[in-house]
């Protein structure tokens, strides 16, 4: 009985000896655990805090390319360096350390341009969104959202709605906002320089129309990739003095402005190209893609850019019923808008489509209605957006001045 007792005793005594060994284990494995995450933890943090950082001074000072050496942070250290590395595209890199243990964590940026709003005004002055329109992309109005209940009912916003001074209603409007509506947003319009990187680079790698006597400037884009202009001659497409060419050999870097002259413009755009004008630029005709990026892949994209106005022309190309008319395209008016010619005296035309997006200090009228009809000008025919604007531009467009994020590594 006393050795079976020992044996008992010496039995449990090892065996708790085992489990306490195994307990004592398991404690450490478990402390270096933790120990190993919250360093991994920490190193990532301080990383991230690096671009948190960088991106403050280049939100600051958008030519900040400085970065930061050895800087202590959080019981870490992080490096950051800032490099463009073209397209006007900005790389920054934070490598951190933290107990020995590094992270990276990079990102890059663009400039944000413009031709992200599929809708983007100063102020719609008496003009309203009405039933039938549909906007598809980001909308602004850096004034007050106008909105009417009339031709069938009321407009729907598929993406986020911004705008300063809230909403006008009229005739008891019910708007759809399918990605949220938001009042007191600001987002100011470049000044007197907004086109200076154009200008720049049409006269340096791409082209730049001119001529003595201010004579009308004709441009017109082919399915095939080519474009046909002139520059003075008769006052409408007829006449002599056309040149047809490539589009790369037009304009090879993809800039085009049009100084000191109105400029004429319709045609099936094959390509990448932003066009700019001093005075009004006159839409003579559709302006498309070869390919429709609604339908499918497309690397066509358009810029077309006007100090002043931009008008859909009262001409036979644009008249009709049972004629649409469609532009597709980023399109900016720094000091006016988007007009129809005659638009509140022309009969009732067939349906305007936009594909893209409009950018300008006065939302110009495109037609006129009395209660619930359109009385004159262009049916509704819908702003569809093209998504590909979310993160790329047509050459040299007009930039807000900050930078946006592209990518995000880590």
């Amino acid at each position: 009985m006393g050795r079976s007792a020992l044996i008992m005793v010496l039995g449990f005594t090892t065996a708790l000896l085992m489990i306490g060994s195994n307990i004592t284990k398991v404690s450490s494995a478990g402390m270096e655990n933790y120990t190993a995450y919250n360093n991994n933890a920490m190193a990532h943090a301080i990383a991230g805090a690096g671009i948190n950082l960088a991106s403050r001074a280049i939100f600051e000072n958008r030519l900040w390319r400085s970065g930061f050496s050895n800087k202590s942070f959080g019981g870490g250290q992080f490096t950051v360096t800032v490099e463009d590395v073209g397209y006007n595209r900005v790389k920054m890199t934070s490598i951190s350390t933290f107990a020995g243990i590094s992270r990276v964590v990079a990102c890059l940026l663009q400039p944000s341009s413009f031709s992200r709003y599929n809708y983007y005004s100063v102020t719609d002055q008496n003009g309203y969104w009405v039933g039938g329109d549909t906007i598809w992309g980001p909308f602004h109005c850096n004034n007050t959202l106008n909105v009417a209940n009339t031709n069938g009912g009321s407009p729907v916003f598929m993406q986020r709605v911004t705008s300063l001074n809230g909403i006008k209603n009229y005739n008891n409007a019910h708007p759809v906002f399918k990605g949220g509506y938001n009042s007191g947003v600001n987002v100011d319009l470049p000044g007197v320089n907004g086109f200076d990187t154009l200008k720049h680079a049409a006269q340096t790698a791409g082209k730049w129309l001119w001529g003595y006597g201010s004579p009308p400037v004709f441009v017109k884009f082919n399915s095939d990739g080519t474009v046909t202009w002139r520059i003075g001659g008769s006052t409408d497409w007829s006449g002599e003095g056309w040149t047809t060419e490539p589009l790369t050999s037009f304009a090879p870097n993809g800039a085009v402005w049009c100084n000191e002259n109105n400029l004429h413009i319709k045609g099936v755009l094959n390509g990448r190209v932003t066009v700019g004008g001093t005075h009004d630029i006159w839409i003579d005709g559709d302006l498309t893609y070869a390919a429709d990026p609604r339908v499918g892949y497309s690397d066509d994209l358009l810029g077309l850019c006007a100090d002043n106005k931009l008008l859909i022309s009262d001409v036979p190309e644009n008249r009709g019923p049972n004629n649409n008319f469609t532009l597709m395209g980023s399109i900016f008016s720094r000091l006016d808008g988007l007009w129809a010619e005659n638009y509140s005296t022309r009969p009732v035309e067939g349906k305007m489509t936009t594909v893209g997006g409009m950018v300008q200090r006065i939302g110009g009228y495109t037609g006129t209605f009395s209660g619930s009809s359109i009385t004159h000008g262009f049916l509704p025919g819908g702003t569809y957006y093209d998504d590909r604007l979310m993160d790329d531009s047509p050459p040299f467009f007009p930039t807000t001045g900050n930078f946006e994020v592209v990518s995000w590594f880590e």
